[in-house]
């Protein structure tokens, strides 16, 4: 990793925190400790961000990266626990290839959107996002014939059970896939 993952941490972490702050050398052997570890920069930031968030609801101030450690540790066994048997990495190592597949797999209006999405630091904000142009995509292929379609085939199972049954017709007729970086 370069430089650039340090420097990303420590503007996170300073940006977070509020206040002017130097990390300090316990805190620099940690991030060459994740660093070394092959814990992704999204996954860091991630960690950092739920410690935050935690400490800011009691009103409290984290004092150095070592607040994060056990975050960090626990966040990185958990996505590579969701790996397992899925692929070699994580997405949260390098997200960019994922979305470049997906971005094909779309109408070409789409794929651009996808694309940028390789700016994003974090996973569940690239999940997010996906999330949202996904529904977006379907919305926008859901025809008046598959609409009438998915009401006859789940009739009086309920609007949900109707409009699962749209989206899974949309998907079959453009042959599209989730959107998601979790295969």
């Amino acid at each position: 990793m370069s430089i650039d993952y340090y420097n990303d941490i420590e503007a996170h972490f300073i940006g977070r925190r509020g206040t002017p702050f130097t990390l300090n050398t316990k805190d620099w052997t940690l991030m060459q400790e994740w660093n070394a570890a092959g814990i992704p920069l999204s996954i860091v930031i991630e960690a950092m961000d739920a410690v935050f968030d935690r400490f800011d609801a009691d009103e409290r101030k984290v004092n150095g990266l070592s607040f994060c450690k056990d975050a960090v540790k626990r966040l990185w066994k958990e996505r590579k626990e969701l790996q397992i048997g899925a692929a070699e990495t994580a997405p949260e190592e390098n997200p960019a290839p994922l979305l470049e597949a997906l971005a094909e797999a779309v109408p070409a209006a789409f794929a651009p959107r996808i694309l940028e999405l390789t700016k994003e630091k974090s996973v569940p904000r690239i999940e997010e996002k996906l999330i949202e142009l996904e529904e977006e995509l379907l919305t926008s292929l859901a025809t008046e014939e598959l609409r009438e379609e998915a009401r006859r085939m789940s009739a009086g199972a309920g609007p949900r059970t109707e409009e699962a049954t749209l989206r899974r017709l949309v998907r079959e007729k453009f042959e599209l896939p989730r959107l998601t970086l979790f295969f």
